[in-house]
């Protein structure tokens, strides 16, 4: 898939609002073993934006698992569901 370009001064933003940890899993930079990846909370392909208010950061393993999904199954009640938007939700 192509990358997007985000300019440097929105990603700085993104990164320090984030405070340099995965969205989802919620590990800081400093223990993951990669670079966090700029994520698309509404991926591209599901018409979302490169606003920064679309944008957070994933670990590469969370971002490849989350891949382009917005919804899943919640394994209690068994109905379909948003996921997580680490942006909104705690």
């Amino acid at each position: 898939m192509a990358r997007f370009y985000i300019p440097v001064e929105i990603e700085r933003r993104v990164r320090t609002t984030a405070r340099n940890r995965c969205g989802y899993c919620l590990s800081p930079q400093r223990l993951v073993m990669a670079r966090l990846e700029i994520e698309h909370i509404i991926p591209i392909s599901k018409s979302g934006s490169n606003d920064e208010s679309n944008l957070w950061l994933a670990c590469p393993l969370c971002n490849g698992y989350k891949s382009d999904k917005t919804i899943g199954v919640d394994v209690e009640t068994g109905e379909t569901v948003k996921l997580f938007n680490p942006r909104t939700q705690v």
